[in-house]
């Protein structure tokens, strides 16, 4: 019964965000991308990419979806980019 708890809280994705320069994350599954000027993540809602300057990754718990961005937060955009299952995964079931 703990391991379903668990997953759902994992699914669950909130955004908080503190002045523009810091930006608490949860339902994060992957960081695809990063740098000072980006930070591209997969969270359960889909896509999200964040641009700013002095972009760093101050915290980062994949096993929580946990995620802490800080520096000049200038945009928050989401895409309906989900992550994507294998080519031929579809094909031969």
């Amino acid at each position: 019964m703990q391991a379903n708890i668990k997953s759902a809280e994992q699914k669950s994705h909130t955004v908080k965000l503190e002045n523009r320069r810091s930006m608490t994350l949860t339902g994060v599954s992957e960081v695809v991308n990063f740098s000072d000027a980006a930070v591209e993540l997969i969270t359960s809602e889909g896509g999200l990419n964040i641009k700013g300057r002095g972009l760093s990754i101050s915290r980062l718990n994949t096993d929580t979806g946990e995620l802490n961005v800080g520096g000049e937060i200038s945009s928050v955009n989401y895409t309906n980019t989900k992550k994507k299952k294998p080519l031929f995964e579809g094909l031969f079931k």
